[in-house]
């Protein structure tokens, strides 16, 4: 049998930290210093989140101001003006491109029903034909990304031509009470 406690070993020596040291309290430490680093990376990741969005926010209205360009320009009359619409539209591919990559995409509205948590109502139309509260056409369109809403669509609903008349009464009611 071998003496498990061998006295002849060399004696190391303690560091006298190591003697007055506080194992819990070093862990307690440690714990709150790595609690407070988890919330800052939390706090840096809702910035950058934040940031983000509003740079796509930007490159939206900047894709939206480059589709309508296109539209408006109508057919290009010279080899000049082809171009230069080729260029444009080759500049809103990669815009929208960049969108995809950042997963935006449009909030459909036209043809359904109003739906408040995506849209703005900016205007009322009569339509005795389609049922009320239904989205005729987008003034501005509505975008939605990873994160959720990135922005509300400003729509033009359907309304029945009475709704409209009564509104418009009330309306007068109104101004002649104030009066």
């Amino acid at each position: 049998m071998t003496d498990p406690f061998a006295f002849d070993d060399p004696f190391v020596p303690v560091p006298p930290a190591a003697v007055d040291a506080d194992p819990a309290a070093t862990l307690r430490e440690l714990f709150y210093r790595v609690a407070r680093l988890e919330q800052g990376l939390e706090e840096s990741h809702v910035q950058a989140s934040t940031d983000l969005a509003e740079v796509l926010l930007d490159l939206v209205s900047l894709s939206d101001d480059i589709r309508r360009i296109v539209e408006r320009w109508g057919i290009a009359t010279n080899a000049q003006e082809a171009a230069l619409v080729r260029s444009v539209v080759a500049l809103g591919r990669k815009l929208n491109a960049i969108l995809d990559h950042h997963q935006v995409r449009p909030v459909t509205t036209i043809g359904q029903p109003l739906d408040p948590k995506t849209s703005d109502v900016v205007e009322v139309e009569p339509r005795d034909n389609i049922a009320a509260n239904m989205v005729l056409r987008e003034l501005r369109m509505g975008y939605a990304w990873r994160h959720g809403l990135l922005r509300r669509a400003k729509v033009v609903v359907s309304g029945s031509a009475e709704a409209t008349a009564d509104e418009d009464e009330g309306g007068d009611e109104a101004a002649e009470a104030t009066n």
